[in-house]
């Protein structure tokens, strides 16, 4: 049985929202069912786990994590580097917490890099990944290609850091939405992700893009569901998912915004219920 358990409500098996604890630091998460494998969601950059409430149907039906990041939601949000790694060994802190031993991680946004971080750090505990408008970064052609990716990333943190302010972080959720987003949801995703803390806005940031692209060979066979807003830089973004998962399901979903499983939260629940059952 998990422990910091604080909140217990019956519902097709045991629920419960709790506290796991990560390096000092107190990690809110909520629990579905039991078992020792589970759906896990991470949520994307300055966002929450309410931001998969669209997806109760699967959730509730299925062994399933719901996670704070660090520095997220109800989670501790102590002045720390905000890197992939810590984010990754906190959601493995849930899951000894939660008593699961493998996850199909369901990552959205920065959730993807978060994931495949997971997968890179505990690769037995790893199923499968779902990557939800994601990104993963293209296989460097030399190592100088490798430290320029990673001079240019770092120049464009430190640039972030500078400009960042609610203003310019509200103009860049805008672009993240489409003709399909509600308005009531736009204010919602606008709010919650505007109240995260600066500092660690400025530093998931940061810690997103040190993401260290993959090595040539570097590939993993588990099952994996990519699907993507279409857009132009989509172009040629499935060879990139293939190159490292090569039994990827890959789907582009034209006219759909970032947060497509909040957009068309029945067509997303669906082809993640089609996914499931084809590795059960």
């Amino acid at each position: 049985m998990a422990r910091f358990a604080i909140l217990w409500v019956l519902f097709a098996g045991l629920v419960f929202a709790a506290e796991a604890v990560y390096d000092g630091a107190k990690v809110h998460y909520e629990s579905y069912g039991q078992g020792a494998e589970a759906l896990v969601f991470v949520h994307g950059w300055t966002c929450d786990l309410t931001f998969w409430r669209g997806q109760a149907p699967v959730y509730e039906k299925h062994r399933s994590l719901l996670i704070d990041l660090p520095g997220h939601g109800q989670s501790d949000k102590p002045e720390v580097a905000y890197t992939l790694e810590r984010f990754a060994r906190a959601i493995d802190a849930v899951m000894t917490d939660a008593e699961v031993e493998r996850a199909i991680l369901v990552g959205h946004s920065m959730g993807e890099p978060v994931a495949f971080t997971f997968l890179r750090l505990f690769p037995a505990n790893t199923k499968a990944l779902v990557s939800v408008d994601g990104f993963i970064p293209a296989v460097p052609k030399s190592e100088q290609a490798r430290a320029k990716h990673a001079a240019d990333s770092a120049a464009y943190g430190k640039s972030y850091a500078k400009d960042s302010n609610p203003k310019a972080t509200a103009e860049m959720i805008d672009t993240m939405f489409s003709a399909r987003t509600a308005p009531a949801v736009k204010d919602e995703i606008r709010r919650k992700m505007l109240a995260t803390p600066q500092q660690v806005r400025v530093s998931a940031m940061q810690g997103m893009l040190a993401l260290d692209p993959p090595h040539t060979g570097e590939t993993y066979k588990i099952p994996v569901l990519a699907i993507v807003a279409g857009r132009a830089d989509r172009a040629g973004y499935v060879s990139r998912v293939r190159a490292v998962f090569p039994n990827a399901e890959y789907e582009e979903w034209a006219g759909f915004g970032h947060f497509l499983m909040m957009e068309s939260p029945e067509r997303f629940n669906a082809r993640l219920e089609k996914f499931l059952a084809g590795i059960q």
